[in-house]
């Protein structure tokens, strides 16, 4: 109780200089005022950007460090990795040609590969809803990267479809939910063959170009890379290169000012494309075993490559992701039908600060979402 009393009262002292802060909600700034920097300093990160919508309210805030020792605090503009975030813009880009009868979410993965050799399991092929809802039989990963190749830019589509054609399924399709990197990077495979163009070129005209999302992309400009705040902890950073290889599964780049404006357009979600995406179609009582889904809060069910959480006291239900790597940890989390979310992301991998940082997001949610 001494130490929390501590951090407190260090966080009390130190809240006029290390945030930098947008904010035009009174309600949102007076819930993170304590509580965001309490966030920070727990997360023994150097750096970190929240952002908090509620109704028309958008929230802001950077604190301490793009690198550790620079003396320059993160903002809005400042370059993050999403890292698994990632996984929620493909899904959203699979049901927007879902909702264009381009494709079916039934559809086997082989439809879209008829050149490959994609295993099924005792007849039962892999379709895209068992990729999108981590239910397609795959690894978490296809192996490990070559030494010194950037964690993000690897595998390729010819490494990764050489690969699956040489895989045995370990169960059948659709039974079984274990988190995987690689289903999701054949997902966005089979979104850009649906679609007849690069996945790359989908997400923008999809989601990124029309929610006005500049800084969000697998691509960054020599001007983005030099916003870019600077990764650390376990595995260390990893260089700002383009992460198309893996577009699918964790490669995006964004911003804090990005996010806000995504996370608002899922927060409301008035579309049919979202309605696809939020549904959840594996419930977590109906599955042989769950392997993967509970480092924020017991996983309920599993939406388009979202994790479900149950309501619990007074925390609502939430559609939520995380990401972790190349220096980085995310999570992402909002209320649907209570019009608030929120968005984390600090430059240090940390795993134990992982747990303590979902969990004061879900506070915060609950704090926000009283109706």
């Amino acid at each position: 109780m001494i130490k929390r009393f501590a951090v407190l009262a260090l966080a009390l002292s130190l809240a006029t200089t290390t945030r930098a802060a947008s904010a035009d909600d009174p309600v949102i700034a007076a819930a993170t005022d304590l509580t965001g920097d309490v966030l920070f300093l727990e997360s023994g990160a150097p750096g970190m950007i929240l952002v908090v919508v509620r109704g028309d309210g958008t929230f802001i805030r950077g604190y301490g460090e793009t690198e550790k020792g620079n003396g320059i605090t993160p903002d809005g503009t400042s370059l993050v990795r999403l890292n698994s975030i990632t996984k929620v813009f493909t899904t959203e880009v699979l049901a927007s040609l879902a909702t264009e009868r381009k494709l079916s979410l039934a559809d086997p993965l082989q439809s879209f590969a008829p050149e490959a050799k994609v295993p099924a399991f005792e007849g039962r092929p892999i379709t895209l809803l068992d990729l999108a809802t981590y239910s397609g039989a795959l690894p978490r990963e296809m192996g490990h990267a070559p030494e010194g190749t950037n964690p993000r830019a690897w595998p390729t589509r010819d490494d990764r479809w050489s690969w699956l054609g040489t895989y045995t399924l370990p169960w059948a399709p659709g039974t079984v939910t274990s988190y995987s990197n690689v289903g999701f990077d054949l997902l966005a495979d089979a979104v850009g063959a649906a679609g007849g163009a690069p996945y790359s070129q989908l997400l923008r005209s999809h989601v990124t170009t029309p929610l006005g999302m500049a800084d969000t992309g697998l691509s960054p400009t020599p001007e983005q890379c030099a916003r870019l705040m600077i990764g650390s902890g376990l595995g260390g950073p990893a260089t700002c290169v383009d992460t198309q290889a893996t577009g699918g599964s964790g490669g995006l780049y964004s911003t804090g000012n990005d996010m806000a404006r995504w996370l608002r357009h899922n927060v409301t979600a008035t579309s049919g494309t979202l309605a696809l995406s939020h549904a959840v179609y594996r419930q977590r009582q109906s599955m042989p075993a769950a392997i993967g889904f509970d480092e924020a809060s017991p996983m309920a069910g599993l939406a388009l490559g979202w994790v479900a959480l149950a309501a619990k006291e007074n925390e609502p239900a939430l559609l939520a992701k995380s990401g972790g790597g190349a220096g980085f940890m995310s999570y992402v989390a909002f209320a649907p039908g209570r019009d608030v979310g929120v968005f984390v992301v600090i430059n240090r991998i940390d795993f134990a600060a992982f747990s303590a940082l979902t969990s004061t997001t879900h506070k915060l949610i609950a704090a926000l979402a009283i109706r």
